[in-house]
């Protein structure tokens, strides 16, 4: 199952906090095309998982993972990596340690 990093509940928190997103949503994390056509992931805000979506909460936060990504996903963590930009957050192998 995917997992969330401590790091990347709190990106999600702030987020949460400044769009004013009730806590009862959880994080949805589904595929998404972009302007290119080609498939990334999304990450939204949702009332409740769609049909088939796994279900898990971390740290307080359910998390739903689309049922096409739940196995590509299942040895993954999301995490927060710094950019130039700014922190955002990334997909890293869950054995993957903070150095």
């Amino acid at each position: 199952m995917l997992q969330v990093s401590d790091s990347a509940v709190n990106v999600l928190q702030e987020a949460r906090a400044t769009q004013e997103v009730p806590d009862s949503f959880g994080v949805r994390v589904f595929a998404q095309a972009d302007e290119s056509g080609q498939a990334g992931l999304a990450l939204a805000f949702a009332e409740e998982p769609a049909e088939g979506d796994q279900v898990t909460e971390q740290s307080g936060t359910e998390i739903y993972v689309a049922p096409e990504l739940a196995e590509p996903l299942a040895e993954s963590k999301l995490d927060v990596e710094d950019t130039p930009e700014g922190p955002q957050l990334a997909l890293v192998p869950q054995d993957d340690e903070e150095q």
